[in-house]
């Protein structure tokens, strides 16, 4: 019962999040009371927790040095995550920087805060010096597509990634799909 009625809640919840006044309400409310910033030890832990609950926490503690952590706080309380991942040319067909697991906690989404994560990852590519920014997506995510649209990504297709892509397609029923922004054009 308890189960079903989360589940009924969660739809309610989506339902009213895809109206534009709830939206535009939510960026008003929460707009000026997000922070974001590179993930320190303690947000780490905190994604761990989210992601992991029942897994090592020591684990959550392990560093690479070509992945970038971006949290986003809101009232005090972790709102969202996305990843700056940087492949070197010998890592195909994974090659150049990539945005990663971009996700935002339910309460938060429609409040513009994939949209500030994904900004912050956009700068530091740019700000490394990268031309391009490269990231995957299922096919059927509307939003997200929407959300990389308005900020520059269109689909891109990468020869060498597409065996991959269609085994797991073909595997799990989902369908990623890469899309790609140029990042040497007008901020």
């Amino acid at each position: 019962m308890i189960k079903q009625l989360r589940k009924l809640a969660g739809a309610a919840l989506r339902r009213v999040q895809s109206v534009a006044l709830y939206r535009v309400a939510g960026r008003r409310l929460l707009g000026y009371r997000v922070s974001i910033h590179e993930a320190t030890d303690t947000d780490r832990l905190a994604l761990h927790q989210w992601f992991n609950p029942k897994g090592d926490p020591a684990t959550a503690l392990h560093r690479n040095p070509r992945i970038t952590d971006f949290v986003a706080y809101c009232y005090g309380h972790l709102a969202g995550f996305v990843q700056l991942v940087r492949y070197s040319p010998e890592q195909s067909p994974y090659r150049g920087y990539w945005l990663f697991s971009l996700a935002v906690k339910s309460p938060y989404k429609g409040a513009g805060i994939g949209e500030q994560l994904t900004g912050e990852v956009i700068a530091k590519a740019r700000g490394e010096g990268q031309t391009k920014l490269d990231l995957l997506v299922y096919n059927n995510n509307v939003p997200a597509i929407q959300l990389y649209r308005k900020l520059g990504f269109a689909m891109h297709f990468i020869p060498e990634l597409e065996p991959q892509l269609a085994a797991e397609g073909a595997d799990s029923g989902r369908r990623r799909v890469v899309m790609r922004k140029l990042l040497n054009g007008p901020q």
